[in-house]
C-alpha cells in the first residue's frame, strides 16, 4: 500500500494564500502583456474591451469555484466534463487546456524576458549562432527561466507555491501603487474619454483575417476584445491544484473569489488610469507597457518604472510557473483516468511531484519560446482555454441537475428552477451568460485569429486521433461514462479510520464496515500495539523484537481485510502504530486527516483488556463529539 501512495498521490501543501496566488498569478501576470496588445488593436477603446472579455472570466471563475470544490481533483476542466458527459468530452476539455497552458509557458517567459531587456535593452535585438541557426538572446533567456522553474517544480509544490506567494504579494502592492499615484498625480479626465471613444485602431494591421473589406476600425475593435481575454485566462490554476490544495471545501471558494475580485480591480484600473495618462499609442508600441505607465507618472516616474519592471519580470515568471504547475497536473490526471498513457501518472517517490510531464512540457512550452513572437504565439493562446470554458460551464449546468444530492460548499447563487413534464431542472444563470459569452468570443477567435484558427484545429483534430488510437489499443469505447462513475463529489470522499482489533474474523470486520459505511468512505484499518497490553517495555531488546513480530503479523492481517473491502468498493488500506491505546487514539481524532473515527466494539466484551481497550475509546469519543463512532460488530 505504501508503494502505491508514492507512485500515485500528490501532496497537500497548499493554503487558502497559495491557492489564491495560483490563480492570480496566472490571470494577473495577463495584464502585463495584453494591455499594450489590446491597445495595438483596440485603441483608446482597450478599457472597454477588457471590460467585455471580463465578463466571461467572472462567469467562468464562479464555475470552477462551485465545480472544484464539489469534485476536488487535480484537473479541472477534464474531470468535470467526463462526469457531466463521457471520456472522448473530458479528452477534449483537457487537451484543449494542455494546449494554452503549454503556450502559457512560452509566453510567460518571452514577457519575462521582455521586462528584463528594460535593464538590458541588448536581449531585444541580439541574437547567439549555433551553426547556421540564429537563436535570438529572448529566446534563450527564456529557455533559461523555464529550465529554472522545472528544477523548483520537481522538488515540491510547497517550495513552487512559496515562490508565487512571494512574487504576488510584491505585485499586488506595485499594480496598487501604479493605480493611486497615477490616478492623483497624472489622471486626466478629458484624456480619458478622448481616447476610449476611438474603437479600434483605423488601418488594416497583420494577424487579422478580416471578414470583410469594410469599417476595419471596428473590426480591429472585436479583435481586441479577443485578445482582451489574454488578461483573463489562467482561472482554472486553482482547479488545477485542488488536490494539492489544503481544506478545498474551504479555501477553493475563497481563493476564486478573491483572484476574480483582484483581477477585474487591477485589469480595469490599470486599463483606465492608463488611457487618462498616455496616449494608447505609447502602450500600442511598447513591449514593456506597464512600464511605461508608471514612467508617465510626474516626478517619481523615472525612479518607479525599474521598480515595476523588476514585479513585470516577477509576475510574468510566476505565470510561467502557474503554466508548469498547470499543464503537468492536467496531464498526470489524463494519465490517472486514461485518457492520455498510464505513463505519465506517476509521480516522484522522493518528492511527490508528477516530474515526468513537469519536464516533458516544460521542455516543449522553452523550444515554443524560441519564436519570440509575441503576437504570434498570442493568437494562439486563447483558442483551447475558451473552449474548454465553454465546457466547463455546460458541465457546471449538468452536474446540478444530474447530482443534485452532492454536497456543494460553495454554490453560484441566482439559479432558476423550471417544472418540464415531471422533471424539475436548475438553471444556473451566470453559466448560461458564461456559454453564451464564451462561445461568442471564440467563435470570433474562429473567424479573426488565422492563427488559432488553423494551429488550434490542428492540435484538436491530432487529439482526437490520437485518442482513438490509445482507446483501440485499450478495447475500452471513446465514449465511455464508466470512468465519470467513479469521480465522486469531494463530500462523498471522507477519510474514515476503523480501529480494528487483530486477530479478528476478517469477514465479521468486512460485514460492520459495509454495514455502517459506503463506498464513499476511503477506510483505513488501524490498529494499536500497546506494549503494556502485551506486559511488554521497549526498553527490553528481546521484547522489541517480539512486538516487531507482532506488528508484522497485525498488518498482515489488516492487509488482508483491506483486499475483501476493495473487492466490495471500497478504497480501502492498513496502517499500525506501537504506543499508547488512549494517546495514539486521541491524536488520530485531533488530526485533520481523518473525517471520522470508527471503533469496532464486540456485541459481548469479554475480559478486562477488552474493557480497557473500549473505555479508552469512549474516554476519546467524549472529547471529540461527533468525530467517534462506535459501532457493534456483525458476529
Amino acid at each position: 500500500m505504501a508503494k502505491k501512495e508514492n507512485e500515485y498521490s500528490l501532496k497537500r501543501d497548499v493554503g487558502w494564500y497559495g491557492s489564491f496566488c495560483m490563480g492570480y498569478a496566472d490571470v494577473g501576470a495577463d495584464i502585463y502583456v495584453a494591455i499594450g496588445l489590446v491597445a495595438f488593436y483596440a485603441a483608446g477603446a482597450m478599457p472597454l474591451a477588457l471590460a467585455i472579455a471580463s465578463i466571461t472570466y467572472i462567469c467562468t471563475g464562479l464555475a470552477y469555484a462551485e465545480l472544484a470544490t464539489t469534485y476536488p481533483y487535480a484537473g479541472g476542466a477534464h474531470v468535470y466534463a467526463m462526469k457531466a458527459f463521457n471520456d472522448l468530452a473530458g479528452f477534449i476539455a483537457g487537451w484543449a487546456v494542455m494546449l494554452d497552458y503549454t503556450v502559457d509557458i512560452a509566453l510567460f517567459a518571452l514577457a519575462t524576458s521582455g521586462y528584463l531587456s528594460f535593464f538590458l535593452p541588448w536581449l531585444k535585438t541580439g541574437s547567439v549562432a549555433i551553426g547556421s541557426i540564429q537563436l535570438p538572446y529572448l529566446g534563450v533567456t527564456s529557455l533559461i527561466l523555464i529550465a529554472i522553474l522545472l528544477a523548483i517544480n520537481v522538488i515540491g509544490i510547497r517550495e513552487s507555491s512559496a515562490l508565487n506567494e512571494g512574487l504576488v504579494s510584491l505585485d499586488l502592492i506595485v499594480e496598487a501603487a501604479i493605480i493611486l499615484l497615477g490616478l492623483f498625480l497624472a489622471f486626466n479626465f478629458q484624456r480619458l474619454l478622448s481616447q476610449v471613444g476611438t474603437l479600434g485602431v483605423p488601418s488594416e494591421l497583420p494577424n487579422i483575417s478580416y471578414f470583410y473589406s469594410q469599417d476595419l476600425q471596428t473590426q480591429n475593435f472585436v479583435y481586441g476584445i479577443t485578445l482582451a481575454m489574454c488578461s483573463f485566462i489562467g482561472i482554472e490554476s486553482i482547479a488545477q491544484a485542488a488536490e494539492e490544495t489544503k481544506r478545498p471545501d474551504r479555501w477553493v471558494p475563497r481563493a476564486h473569489k478573491l483572484s476574480i475580485l483582484s483581477v477585474i480591480i487591477f485589469a480595469l484600473g490599470l486599463s483606465v488610469v492608463s488611457m487618462g495618462m498616455i496616449p494608447w499609442q505609447s502602450l500600442a508600441a511598447a513591449s514593456d507597457p506597464i512600464a511605461v505607465i508608471a514612467g508617465a507618472i510626474p516626478v517619481i516616474g523615472g525612479y518607479f518604472a525599474p521598480i515595476v519592471a523588476i514585479t513585470g519580470m516577477s509576475i510574468c515568471y510566476v505565470s510561467t510557473n502557474t503554466g508548469v504547475i498547470g499543464v503537468s497536473r492536467i496531464v498526470f490526471s489524463m494519465g490517472r483516468y486514461k485518457l492520455l498513457p498510464k505513463w505519465f501518472y506517476k509521480v516522484h517517490p522522493k518528492f511527490r511531484t508528477p516530474y515526468r510531464t513537469i519536464l516533458l512540457f516544460g521542455v516543449i512550452g522553452g523550444l515554443l519560446a524560441f519564436s519570440g513572437e509575441l503576437h504570434l504565439i498570442a493568437d494562439l493562446y486563447n483558442f483551447g482555454a475558451l473552449l474548454s470554458y465553454i465546457i466547463v460551464n455546460i458541465c457546471l449546468i449538468v452536474l446540478r441537475n444530474t447530482e443534485p444530492e452532492a454536497y456543494r460548499a460553495w454554490k453560484i447563487p441566482g439559479s432558476l428552477q423550471l417544472k418540464i413534464g415531471q422533471r424539475n431542472l436548475i438553471i444556473p444563470l451566470i453559466s448560461v451568460v458564461g456559454v453564451a459569452t464564451c462561445t461568442i468570443i471564440w467563435l470570433l477567435i474562429l473567424t479573426y485569429h488565422p492563427v488559432g484558427r488553423l494551429l488550434g484545429t490542428v492540435w484538436v483534430v491530432i487529439g482526437i486521433v490520437g485518442f482513438y488510437f490509445y482507446r483501440h489499443y485499450l478495447k475500452t469505447p471513446m465514449l465511455s461514462r464508466e470512468t465519470g462513475k467513479g469521480i465522486l463529489p469531494g463530500g462523498y470522499r471522507m477519510n474514515a479510520l476503523v480501529l480494528t482489533r487483530t486477530p479478528e474474523s476478517e469477514d465479521a470486520v468486512v460485514s460492520s464496515i459495509k454495514e455502517a459505511l459506503d463506498p464513499r468512505f476511503k477506510v483505513t484499518l488501524f490498529t494499536v500495539v500497546d506494549p503494556v497490553e502485551l506486559n511488554l517495555t521497549l526498553e527490553d531488546v528481546g521484547n522489541y523484537e517480539q512486538i516487531k513480530r507482532y506488528e508484522e503479523a497485525a498488518l498482515a492481517d489488516l492487509n488482508s481485510i483491506a483486499r475483501k473491502l476493495q473487492k466490495a468498493g471500497f478504497e480501502a488500506e492498513a496502517r499500525i502504530k506501537v504506543g499508547s491505546l488512549e494517546g495514539i487514539l486521541e491524536a488520530e481524532a485531533e488530526s485533520k486527516d481523518n473525517d471520522l473515527i470508527v471503533i469496532i466494539k464486540r456485541k459481548t466484551i469479554r475480559g478486562d483488556l477488552e474493557k480497557r481497550r473500549i473505555d479508552s475509546a469512549y474516554a476519546v469519543a467524549s472529547r471529540f463529539p461527533g468525530k467517534v463512532m462506535v459501532v457493534r460488530r456483525v458476529e
